[in-house]
């Protein structure tokens, strides 16, 4: 399958729609994006005091090693906070946008940035996978991802960036509000701190040089359609397993609070730079942008996909 490409927008100029949006994501199951570390569970200083003082040495070890056990899997913190990371979120919304797109005329969009091999899609693991996305766009072969040095690349790649290219989205991290971590526990050991049901954790991500349809495309990406809370999607490790001890895991929704202008943008629609829109107003924005988005890709997009069933 041949994937469309052209010399991406020159980053020097501005132009198009600039700004910021404020924006949310809400929890509706466990949440667990991992910071790599992991607690161990070993005996207090006063226990190996009193092993040594009665056993010696040698024996105290031997003992108290029995005892040291892995713990749980860390939430990554910023400051404290449990924290879902930009470059976590960058990297959910441009893969949901990379399995959407769809070809026309035996030209698609978008490569796949990161990708198994196709053949790879039907493993026995991945059915979760397929069961959302279908047979069809997991076998599509689209080649190696965008290389700047060839001089084009695809339009995701322009608006999120490749290798030598910065993108024209920016995603800040989320960091919780008066976010409870509760440790859950699965199969064959697994131990997680997890957000629980209902965290929230606030964000923004900020874009330059886009056009409306691009913005609109952008909160595809994010599961919003038609106002300014989201569809159920997948988000965080294990997101594919659906439920760790029988709690749901990685269920959340993209909230969109505010679009901000920045002074320098062009208007959108009757937004005008240095302008902001929140409450019920925003609604009719988004409605606008993927309008525009529908007029722009239409049948290029998988619309009816749903990840949460």
């Amino acid at each position: 399958m041949m994937v469309r490409r052209d010399r991406p927008r020159d980053r020097s100029q501005l132009s198009g729609v600039r700004g910021l949006l404020r924006m949310r994501i809400r929890t509706e199951g466990y949440l667990h994006v991992g910071s790599g570390l992991e607690r161990l569970e070993i005996p207090s200083a006063d226990r190996l005091k009193e092993e040594l003082r009665r056993y010696g040495w040698n024996a105290a070890v031997e003992r108290l090693t029995r005892e040291i056990s892995r713990g749980f899997m860390e939430m990554v913190l910023v400051n404290g906070r449990p924290c879902v990371p930009g470059s976590s979120v960058k990297g959910n919304v441009r893969s949901r946008i990379e399995l959407s797109v769809v070809a026309r005329n035996g030209a698609v969009r978008s490569c796949f940035v990161r990708a198994s091999r196709p053949q790879d899609a039907f493993h026995r693991r991945a059915w979760r996978h397929r069961a959302i996305w279908g047979n069809e766009v997991l076998r599509e072969d689209r080649g190696p991802p965008c290389d700047l040095k060839k001089g084009s690349v695809c339009l995701v790649c322009d608006l999120f960036g490749t290798a030598g290219l910065k993108g024209l989205i920016e995603f800040g991290d989320f960091v919780g509000e008066d976010v409870e971590l509760e440790p859950v526990e699965g199969q064959f050991g697994l131990k997680l701190m997890a957000a629980k049901p209902g965290s929230q954790f606030t964000g923004t991500v900020s874009f330059t040089n886009l056009r409306p349809w691009e913005l609109g495309l952008l909160l595809f990406g994010m599961g919003i359609r038609n106002g300014t809370v989201g569809e159920q999607v997948l988000l965080g490790r294990l997101k594919y397993v659906g439920a760790i001890g029988n709690r749901p895991i990685g269920r959340v929704r993209y909230v969109i609070d505010a679009i901000e202008l920045s002074q320098y943008s062009e208007p959108l629609f009757d937004l005008k730079p240095g302008q902001v829109r929140s409450g019920e107003s925003l609604s009719g924005v988004i409605v606008k942008l993927m309008e525009e988005l529908r007029r722009e890709m239409g049948e290029e997009l998988r619309w009816s996909v749903k990840e949460v069933r």
